[in-house]
């Protein structure tokens, strides 16, 4: 009977060590203007790789620890970076205001099209009209090298030292490979928040350093947070290589 009553003790403490570590917290998120709730957020726990959306209704559960990061992320929001706090895994659910980007034009251009209203023929005139302004993109924009002192830096320098000092943050990423709720999640977004979240990065320094790489324009543009992080990784790997030698 004591022997019973021994291994039912250590039974319920198993339990109670794995319900503590598998601590979770929860919100609700809510627009800060018309304070209605905001689904299909980014919510995704930097520390931990972990990552899931909000629902219809603005709720969210996500699994973390004390001082654990959360990053909060959706398209014309300003994203919000919280530090998971004992009073919020203590409070069952925790309302975040989201604030809209306010952006500012200073002017806009009307271009006039020469349309024949044939579908088939004004369908073609814009594609030419399209490829000709990415071609004129293409040829004038500035190439992204940097120099110091007399010494000229190679586009592998500029990738090399644009990730240095941050592989903790590239190592922790391939916990990502691991984690199937993320691969979907990435692979459904294209706003980039999330690769700029887990790298501590911003949209520019994304398409300077693909284009170092040689990545199309096309590519850097149009493709899944999933498979520019994969682009990210490689090129960064291939960078320590090339400067290495």
């Amino acid at each position: 009977m004591r022997n019973f009553t021994v291994f039912l003790f250590l039974i319920l403490s198993s339990f109670t060590v794995f319900a503590q570590s598998k601590n979770e917290v929860k919100g609700t998120i809510i627009n800060d203007k018309s304070f209605l709730p905001i689904d299909d957020v980014n919510v995704i726990n930097i520390t931990r790789v972990k990552g899931t959306v909000s629902k219809r209704d603005g709720t969210f559960a996500l699994e973390a620890n004390l001082n654990d990061s959360i990053h909060f992320s959706y398209p014309g929001y300003n994203p919000i970076k919280l530090k998971v706090t004992n009073d919020w895994l203590n409070n069952e659910n925790l309302k975040i205001y989201f604030e809209e980007q306010t952006i500012m034009l200073d002017e806009i251009i009307i271009r006039k099209f020469d349309l024949t209203g044939i579908l088939e023929v004004d369908t073609k005139l814009l594609e030419l009209n399209d490829k000709m302004e990415f071609d004129f993109y293409r040829r004038n924009r500035t190439p992204y090298y940097s120099s110091a002192i007399g010494t000229f830096f190679s586009p592998v320098d500029a990738v090399y030292n644009m990730f240095k000092g941050k592989d903790k943050k590239l190592k922790k990423l391939d916990a990502i490979k691991e984690d199937q709720n993320m691969i979907a999640l990435m692979q459904t977004r294209y706003d980039r928040e999330i690769v700029c979240g887990l790298l501590d990065i911003t949209r520019e320094d994304i398409v300077k350093t693909l284009q170092n790489c040689s990545y199309s324009d096309k590519f850097i543009y149009t493709a899944t947070d999933f498979q520019i992080y994969q682009a990210l990784n490689d090129c960064y790997n291939n960078s320590k290589v090339l400067s290495s030698k």
